[in-house]
Order: C-alpha cells, then sequence, then structure tokens
C-alpha cells in the first residue's frame, strides 16, 4: 500500500502566508506610529527648551532696563521703552557685559519683534543711531503664530502701546521721556504649546557710581571700604562723664 507523503498543502500555505502580512502590517503600524509619537515629544522638548532659553534673555533685558532715550536712525527722539503693536518693543538696558574692554557703552539698545513667523532679537552696538547702523539679529524661537503685547502704567492699567499717550509718527519731546511701564506683558501663541504668557517686571538698572577720591579718604572710601576707622560712627558718650 502506497503512503501518503508528510508535508502542507498550497491552501496551507496561502492560509499561512496571509496571516504573517496580515501580523506584519499591525506591527508595523504600531511601529510607525511610536515613532511619530517619539518625534513630536522630541520636537515639543526641544521647542520647550528653547522657550526657556528665550525667557532667561528676555529676563535679563527687562531687569536691566535704563532710563535712557536715544535717537532712531533718522534723528528722533524715541524713549527709553517703545513699544507698538507692528514694531514690537524697543528698549535700553544696562548691565552689557564688557569683557574685551571694546570702545563702546555698557548701555544696549534693543528690540523684540515678531518677523515671519519667529521671535528675533535685535540689538544695536550704539545707542544713537545713524541710518546705516545694522542691529545684531538673534532668533530665539520660531513657529510664532502670533505675538501681543502689553504694558502696565502706574495706575496699574495695562495699555496696548508704550507710551500710552503717544501716537503714530514722531513723539513729541515730553513722550520721549516718559518713564518706562511697570511691568511689561508678552503673550506668544506657539505651535505645538500653545499659547504662552510672560509677565517681566521692568526694573530700571541703578545708576553706575562713580567713586572719586578726596582727601584723607572721605566719605567715598566709606561705600568700598566700610572697615576703615574714618567710616565708623564714634562711640556714644557718657552723659556723667566731664
Amino acid at each position: 500500500m502506497r503512503q501518503r507523503a508528510a508535508g502542507f498543502t498550497l491552501l496551507e500555505l496561502i492560509v499561512v502566508v496571509g496571516v504573517f502580512a496580515v501580523m506584519s502590517i499591525m506591527a508595523y503600524g504600531g511601529l510607525d506610529s511610536v515613532l511619530d509619537t517619539r518625534r513630536a515629544v522630541e520636537a515639543s522638548l526641544d521647542q520647550t527648551a528653547r522657550l526657556q532659553k528665550a525667557y532667561l534673555r528676555l529676563r535679563g533685558d527687562f531687569q536691566n532696563l535704563a532710563a535712557r532715550p536715544v535717537r532712531d536712525g533718522f534723528g528722533d527722539l524715541q524713549p527709553a521703552l517703545f513699544g507698538a503693536e507692528r514694531e514690537g518693543v524697543e528698549f535700553t538696558r544696562g548691565g552689557w557685559r564688557n569683557p574685551l574692554s571694546q570702545p563702546r557703552p555698557s548701555l544696549e539698545r534693543v528690540r523684540y519683534r515678531l518677523e515671519d513667523g519667529e521671535l528675533v532679537r535685535e540689538s544695536w552696538r550704539v545707542l544713537d543711531r545713524a541710518q546705516d547702523s545694522e542691529p545684531v539679529r538673534l532668533v530665539l524661537l520660531e513657529e510664532i503664530d502670533a505675538l501681543r503685547l502689553r504694558y502696565l502704567d502706574d495706575q496699574d492699567q495695562w495699555q496696548e502701546r508704550w507710551p500710552a499717550e503717544g501716537g503714530s509718527g514722531r513723539l513729541s519731546p515730553e513722550q520721549a521721556d516718559a518713564a518706562p511701564p511697570r511691568a511689561v506683558e508678552l503673550t506668544l501663541e506657539i505651535a505645538r504649546l500653545g499659547e504662552v504668557r510672560l509677565l517681566f517686571r521692568a526694573d530700571l538698572a541703578p545708576a553706575p557710581v562713580t567713586l572719586e577720591s578726596s582727601p584723607g579718604g572721605g566719605e567715598d572710601r566709606c561705600l568700598t571700604e566700610p572697615d576703615l576707622p574714618e567710616c565708623k560712627p564714634p562711640p556714644p558718650q557718657d552723659p556723667d562723664e566731664d
């Protein structure tokens, strides 16, 4: 009697191949979904890190705000802080480090504005600019849908521009000498992160103190060397002592 040969039929092979194809498609879809999620998370983390760096740069600038008006490239006076809807916010800051001892001031004029979906920081090497003065441009954030600015006045009222009473065009000398606001609020609409609101207190940087030597030490040396004998107050006198 002839024995039947062991093996798989063609129908069984087709079923097995079909099952493996379905399982491969399902595995590839799951892996592709995991990879897409990973790419989205990495992009969000990268944008969050850039947002933190931008916040530190903004905070450092606003914390060193200086009450120093400037002249723009056309010779017009601009206040220490000027803010408008399309121009962004422009102000003078102090504390500009100069490790190379270059011939430049310690004050810096900076501007933040939205340009083609990017938050851009511009700074000038000089305060009173000429028409050919080019700013140093730095992109802080990308994929910005909108930028809104508000300014807090002395009456605790938010203003959409600063100076609040200033209109478009050239400012008067009184408007150019206007004091900076108490606080500045930046609202950013960022892709993947949504709306982010940043509030900065506009602190005026203290004026630099120039110490001049005076005969015998004087009060100026007491600012830097308070332990000198002449800087210490005299001991109290006993009223019973003649």
